[in-house]
């Protein structure tokens, strides 16, 4: 089998057998892979620092015949993200954008532009961007990219820009007017103007300009509400990652 590289983004790692790695990993040409590093745990020769998740490393692999398991033949490292490692926020909102990215990549045309928004996010929270706003902001857009984009700009019932009280709906993946809510399929949840507007405006921004938005707490923590509940309706499972993220979120300071 010929062997073939790609840039990859490591989602997790777990052992698998006596001696190796089990890697789930997001390429820009063939989406989330999961492959099998043989050995791995007793010579790291040929995965030096790679396998760490959140890393942005090549692989080198070959297709494992018969199944749908890729042998990763070595890795190297491009980046690490050590700056991102020493901030529990930081880590946590890059674990839950890893978690969504690898979940939700596709159609297939869409994998090139999923993992360059994720290493994007993992380049500006390394930065020490705020993960308070790029959370938010990369969230729907990548939510935009994996087919999952939320109907904010118009009422799911009557068509117009939506009047307060505004009501999300999670079957719809869209927005209501609060006198047509009692037409709009629940579950329903709040959303305050502030907090529309400035998901509205995240959808409709290029992804470079995504890290000039601020999201205050209050409309950070409505919005990631939503998403959190909008992933769990159309998943049907909760995020590994979200635990972390509200446990280092409630923390002080």
């Amino acid at each position: 089998m010929t062997e073939r590289q790609t840039p990859a983004i490591v989602l997790t790692v777990r052992e698998y057998g006596e001696a190796d790695l089990m890697v789930n990993f997001l390429t820009p040409g063939y989406g989330p892979l999961t492959g099998i590093a043989k050995h791995a745990r007793k010579s790291r020769r040929r995965f030096a620092h790679c396998l760490e998740p959140l890393s942005r490393v090549v692989f080198f692999l070959s297709p494992r015949s018969g199944r749908d398991l890729e042998f990763l033949q070595k890795g190297e490292l491009v980046k690490s993200f050590p700056a991102l490692r020493r901030d529990l926020k930081r880590l946590g909102a890059a674990a839950i954008l890893a978690e969504v990215a690898g979940l939700l990549a596709g159609p297939p045309e869409a994998y090139e532009e999923i993992f360059a928004a994720l290493e994007e996010a993992l380049g500006l929270l390394e930065q020490g961007l705020p993960p308070d706003s790029l959370l938010p902001a990369f969230l729907i857009h990548l939510l935009g990219l994996g087919g999952y984009r939320p109907r904010l700009h118009h009422c799911g019932v009557c068509g117009a820009e939506p009047a307060p009280p505004l009501a999300f709906s999670l079957p719809r993946g869209g927005m209501f007017c609060g006198a047509c809510r009692s037409q709009a399929p629940g579950p329903l949840l709040p959303l305050s103007p502030g907090a529309w507007k400035l998901l509205r405006l995240a959808q409709d921004l290029p992804r470079d300009k995504l890290s000039r938005l601020r999201f205050p707490a209050p409309q950070r923590d409505q919005s990631l509400t939503i998403f959190k509940a909008f992933l769990r309706y159309h998943l049907g499972k909760d995020l590994k990652s979200w635990s972390f993220w509200d446990k280092v979120n409630r923390a002080p300071g």
